[in-house]
């Protein structure tokens, strides 16, 4: 039954709160919090950068929220708007009000935002979960994107995930302590070394009962719905999901993708390899923006 997503108690909300206004107050760049009404609930956004085009949108991987871009805002910002919003059943500065029940609504979630905040259009990108989340988006709503963009989706984006790697998060999740969380998280994305604050933020997070629907691998006529220009990122190294498959649905089913999968990289291809990685990311937009282009 859909849920609306909660803390296992008020102790549990102020721990992640206060972690998340302590990660916050260290963005980078000059920014502005703003809170959109949907059907669903209010969403908090915050609005980083200036300048002509149609602006970035970036989701975060499961259970995150805005201040996960935090390593990355200062170069995706620097003459873009980039809005980091956080996602509505999930840990954040949302106030859910109403149940996601399934894939439409969390389209229909992102389109109410995105006329919240007076856009037509972005150039929408997410990692992991969030890329299956942005997907999402594009199979309803592709006249809304300016582009799509998926660094290394979630295992199920483009296929089940292995029984393996279902157990791997799932014991992750029991009796968890900073020290487990530290050594799940090297196997999950090896260079990605979380601060003390971020760690705090992750273990307030496991205390979040979440109210987003799980993600599901597309359908061959999902992924043709995407009519957007698409651009799908993989590390080569995953433990996440099959990059080869992925990239060879991507490229069967999506009339308009460009795939590159980098070799020695993981899960942790953002964290791993920005220079190479944000670098391809806003030339590919810059070349679907008629504005720059």
């Amino acid at each position: 039954m859909p849920k609306i997503g909660r803390f296992t108690s008020d102790e549990a909300k102020a721990a992640f709160l206060h972690g998340y206004d302590t990660v916050a107050a260290h963005w980078p760049v000059p920014s502005v919090d703003i809170d959109v009404e949907t059907p669903f609930g209010t969403t908090r956004v915050r609005k980083s950068g200036a300048a002509e085009g149609a602006p970035i949108m970036l989701l975060p991987g499961i259970g995150g929220n805005g201040m996960v871009w935090h390593r990355f805002i200062h170069d995706l910002s620097r003459d873009r708007v980039v809005y980091t919003p956080d996602i509505i059943g999930w840990a954040g500065r949302c106030e859910q009000t109403a149940p996601l029940r399934d894939a439409q609504d969390i389209a229909t979630w992102m389109v109410a935002v995105l006329d919240g905040l007076g856009e037509e259009r972005v150039h929408l990108a997410g990692n992991s979960y969030g890329a299956w989340l942005a997907g999402v988006v594009a199979v309803y709503h592709s006249e809304r994107l300016a582009s799509l963009t998926m660094f290394e989706p979630s295992g199920a984006t483009f296929a089940k995930p292995s029984w393996g790697l279902l157990l791997k998060f799932l014991k992750a999740g029991m009796r968890p302590t900073p020290e487990r969380m530290r050594k799940f998280n090297k196997w999950l994305m090896p260079g990605l070394e979380l601060t003390d604050e971020e760690m705090a933020v992750v273990m307030a997070t496991l205390k979040f009962r979440s109210g987003v629907p799980w993600d599901r691998p597309f359908t061959d006529e999902q992924l043709g719905a995407i009519t957007t220009p698409s651009l799908m990122l993989f590390g080569a190294e995953t433990v996440v999901n099959d990059p080869v498959h992925g990239a060879a649905r991507a490229h069967e089913h999506i009339p308009s993708v460009e795939v590159e999968t980098y070799p020695g990289i993981g899960h942790d291809l953002l964290w791993a390899n920005p220079d190479q990685v944000i670098p391809r990311f806003l030339n590919f937009i810059d070349s679907h923006d008629p504005v720059r282009a």
